[in-house]
């Protein structure tokens, strides 16, 4: 996972948030978070979470730059019970069976959320759309009990989608980064987490440029000096040496003799 998959999750509560018929009832990875705010009666709900991903990018280090990630809505109608445990009150969160009352709220939360997240004047979704390259296929399963078969109140919807990459350490924020965590700042209840995200991705920015390019492919400090990219003494009657910013067009172009040389082959036992 990623910063940029934790900000997407965000952007995408926030957004949610008051602007279907959950109303309030949106959160992150955890719908028993959700339990604070429900009242003893069914009511509609939104989870929204990412649980795979993956990248295929060969010798792309670990800060790949191409991947796919599988951003999930979880539509759920659900009733908050609350019962005592050892002296102290708990609440529980029930899916019920559906019904037909039911399977209309599934059926108007699944047309608002894909509103919502399209609305050019949503501020929290129109950086969620910056931070995403490319979408493909979206798709919906029931929740079914696999013993009885019995269908519940929940719809998982999974969106198949391609996040613009966490840069690598030493690499400048990318705007829509920034722009993001700047969005993310107005909600007091991130402001926490969006400190903690600065100063991670702010750190690598003291590195010189060959280590820099040695952190990003994930490699050993005799690769970058063939890259061209290393201390002046270490590189005597270099002519052009291959900056930072553009090492990633040496690494991702077409194949060439210098990528095949310094890069050894996976498949032959070489590592990157």
């Amino acid at each position: 996972m990623s910063l940029v998959n934790a900000m997407l999750r965000m952007l995408a509560v926030q957004a949610l948030r008051g602007n279907t018929i959950a109303a309030d009832g949106v959160t992150d990875s955890s719908i028993e978070a959700l339990s604070s705010i429900m009242s003893n009666r069914q009511a509609p709900v939104i989870l929204v979470r990412i649980d795979e991903a993956k990248y295929s990018g060969r010798n792309e280090g670990f800060f790949v730059t191409s991947g796919t990630v599988t951003f999930a809505l979880d539509l759920i109608v659900a009733s908050a019970v609350t019962h005592k445990v050892d002296g102290q009150t708990v609440t529980d969160l029930i899916i019920e069976p559906t019904d037909a009352g039911l399977e209309f709220s599934l059926d108007m939360l699944d047309r608002q959320w894909r509103r919502v997240l399209s609305d050019p004047n949503n501020a929290f979704a129109e950086c969620f759309r910056d931070l995403i390259a490319a979408i493909g296929p979206v798709k919906a399963a029931r929740g079914v009990d696999p013993e009885g078969g019995r269908k519940h109140a929940i719809r998982m919807v999974e969106i198949e989608i391609e996040p613009v990459c966490d840069p690598a350490p030493g690499a400048a924020l990318p705007s829509v980064i920034d722009a993001a965590l700047t969005r993310l700042a107005t909600v007091t209840d991130y402001q926490g987490a969006v400190a903690i995200m600065r100063a991670e991705l702010g750190k690598g920015a003291d590195l010189t440029s060959w280590q820099k390019v040695q952190s990003t492919l994930m490699t050993t400090a005799a690769v970058p000096g063939m890259l061209g990219v290393a201390p002046p003494d270490a590189l005597p009657g270099l002519v052009e040496a291959v900056d930072f910013d553009n090492v990633g067009t040496v690494i991702n172009g077409a194949e060439t003799e210098l990528t095949e040389d310094i890069l050894p082959d996976p498949d032959l036992g070489g590592s990157a």
